[in-house]
């Protein structure tokens, strides 16, 4: 009742706000529909973020995943925009962008809590609509901020995403502000001298003549009292450049110079900030910046801006390239156009389909041989977006979570499908799709919970590529072996449990020497991977062992298969037992895959996964379900087996 009697109150608000809304929208000026040209000249600027140089591309794609929570959105008129247009709109159409249904909210109780009326229990806002709410938003945020992350509700964790996105929306929208800024220099009469027969300047043009400002406010400073009006006149001229540049921080769009220690590239605020703090900026950033201002200032002439747009696009790209961090740019570019994992996800599940209508027609050669070559060209497209990505990076594939994802389903895949050439049983290829169809779903939805580039820069203590390349990738393909053990475990428990080919024994026995096969695959490169672990900590922390947590999930992952497999050539587990073990050892190996990075503790902390825990949990509570019920079934056929000679 409450909840409905708070609608109502917002409904006369919500509409005043709509009218409002509807009048500046009239007045806005429309975007154009971006040529392929323009778009990708803007898709193949260099940026700085996260440490590395990437596409503008690849960062609007994912301010628009984090927000929107996929890779496109409907512009005001309900046409889908790709990541490039909108973030295009959002620079140099903000009024229009402000427009657009970009925030995505999944719960309802959100919109309420900042005093607004929901749409429906989820749905997506814009800018424009939760703006009134702003300060309310902010200030709720900064209160639930202040909670431990155990006592938050969901609703406050929402709350406090939506007004960081808002924010950071915010950003973008005002990043050209201050290059389509012309500061007044009749106002301000102390500056006359500094830029003669001007009327008003542009920031490049302040940043250019820095030095002499610096110099020049500092030796009036000396000479006039503090209270003086022309001294008060130069302070609030500088705060003015200063505030104008406060908000243009979110693209680090112009690099340094060619040489030892020019590492950061700057965004126009830092540019401020650096030719303000008496350091001088080289003439090539300058005339970067000149250029984005003329851009940013020629949106009313679309033939200018396409003009300006080439120009501002060979500059950055001279410097880039002279800098060396260009070359890998339009690769980058290809890889997220041909969304290789999207397509194998897609390919997989039609993999799947094919397999089920196997199940129901088993003798069918042809439906056999469109599965294998379904599942096979999926891996394959896996195979070379992962590829392409080392390549990009000059990476092995595993140096965060998401990697590891991708490669642990490639890995499986290919050796589901390397056994299923072997003995021809059919098992591994239907669980060759169930693998790939689960690990591109969970690759797809860690990237669109985490909303960031997962091409990111590396942990200092995992920049090492010949370490990465032993250690890492080696360990990464035990997980993958006894995953694959693991899955061909299930079909075991659940087929002795429904009694599906009760009377083939040898179908059962079969699947038993695929586990065992597995298990060994995976021991082989357990051992390996701890132990070249344990260099590589001797190398970099000074010890082989710590006890860490993870380290101790690696060498969990050892006993529990040396045990499995000890006790299987010692007779104390059999077929049953074997394959229920083998359950038991990727719940080790999801613990030590996932859990111990949820834990915040320890040295390798890093991978930590946000939101994970109640998929994990789930996952736990799922295989413990079917190991119980796997020794349901090993008791019931043991007590028939057993009442059979007493029944003669």
């Amino acid at each position: 009742m409450m909840r409905q009697v708070i609608c109502l109150a917002l409904i006369f608000t919500g509409v005043l706000t709509s009218a409002f809304r509807a009048v500046a929208a009239e007045r806005a000026p429309s975007p154009p529909q971006w040529d392929k040209n323009t778009l990708s000249l803007f898709s193949t600027l260099p940026v700085q973020d996260d440490g590395r140089v990437k596409p503008l591309d690849t960062f609007a794609a994912f301010k628009l995943l984090k927000f929107h929570g996929s890779r496109s959105c409907p512009d005001a008129e309900g046409k889908s925009l790709t990541p490039m247009a909108w973030f295009m709109n959002c620079i140099f159409y903000p009024d229009a962008a402000k427009e657009y249904n970009v925030f995505r909210v999944d719960n309802d109780e959100v919109i309420i809590a900042i005093g607004l009326l929901p749409k429906k229990k989820r749905d997506y806002y814009s800018y424009a609509e939760l703006s009134p709410a702003h300060e309310k938003l902010i200030t709720l945020g900064r209160q639930y901020m202040q909670k431990d992350e155990q006592q938050r509700s969901v609703m406050e964790t929402e709350l406090m995403a939506l007004g960081m996105n808002l924010r950071e929306f915010e950003e973008i929208i005002s990043f050209a502000d201050c290059a389509r800024k012309k500061f007044s220099l009749t106002e301000h009469k102390e500056m006359a001298a500094l830029f003669p027969n001007q009327a008003e300047c542009r920031l490049s043009e302040v940043l250019r003549k820095a030095p002499q400002l610096f110099t020049a406010y500092m030796d009036l400073k000396k000479k006039s009292d503090a209270a003086a009006p022309e001294l008060k006149d130069f302070a609030a001229f500088l705060k003015e450049v200063q505030d104008a540049s406060v908000d243009a921080t979110e693209l680090a769009l112009f690099p340094p110079p060619a040489g030892p220690g020019n590492a950061e590239w700057y965004s126009p605020a830092d540019m401020v900030q650096v030719a303000f703090s008496g350091e001088i900026l080289s003439a090539a950033q300058l005339d970067l910046l000149a250029n984005f201002e003329e851009l940013a200032s020629s949106t009313a002439n679309l033939d200018a801006f396409k003009k300006q747009a080439a120009t501002l696009h060979g500059s950055l790209r001279a410097q880039a390239t002279a800098r060396g961090e260009y070359g890998k740019i339009g690769l980058e570019v290809f890889l997220y156009r041909m969304q290789p994992f999207y397509n194998a996800l897609l390919l997989y599940v039609l993999s799947f389909i094919l397999v089920a209508c196997l199940w129901m027609r088993p003798a069918s050669k042809m439906l056999a041989a469109a599965s294998f070559g379904a599942i096979l060209l999926s891996t394959v497209l896996l195979s070379c977006g992962i590829v392409l990505r080392c390549i990009i990076r000059e990476r092995p594939p595993v140096t965060t979570l998401y990697e590891t994802i991708l490669f642990v389903t490639a890995v499986a895949v290919a050796v589901s499908l390397f056994m299923e050439w072997v003995n021809h049983q059919r098992v591994a290829l239907s669980l060759a799709s169930v693998l790939g169809v689960a690990g591109m779903f969970l690759a797809n939805k860690y990237e669109v919970r985490e909303g960031s580039d997962t091409m990111v820069s590396m942990v200092a203590v995992l920049d090492t590529n010949f370490w990465l390349a032993t250690h890492v990738t080696t360990i990464t393909i035990g997980y993958a072996a006894g995953l694959l053990s693991g899955g061909l475990a299930h079909v075991f428990v659940l087929g002795r449990l429904f009694r599906l080919r009760r009377d083939d024994r040898e179908f059962y026995r079969g699947l038993t020497r695929m586990v065992y096969g597995s298990l060994c695959f995976a021991l082989v490169f357990s051992v390996v991977g701890t132990v070249l672990g344990g260099i590589w900590a001797n190398e970099s922390w000074g010890r082989f062992w710590g006890w860490d947590p993870k380290e101790n999930g690696a060498l969990m992952i050892v006993l529990w298969q040396l045990a499995i497999l000890h006790a299987r050539m010692d007779g104390m587990l059999r077929d049953f037992g074997i394959n229920i073990a083998a359950i038991i050892g990727g719940i080790v190996i999801a613990f030590s895959w996932f859990g111990v990075n949820m834990l915040g503790v320890g040295l390798h902390s890093y991978g930590f996964a946000s939101g994970a825990h109640l998929a994990l949990v789930g996952f736990y509570a799922f295989e413990t379900a079917i190991v119980f019920l796997g020794c349901i079934a090993w008791l019931r056929d043991h007590n028939v087996k057993s009442a059979r000679p007493q029944a003669g």
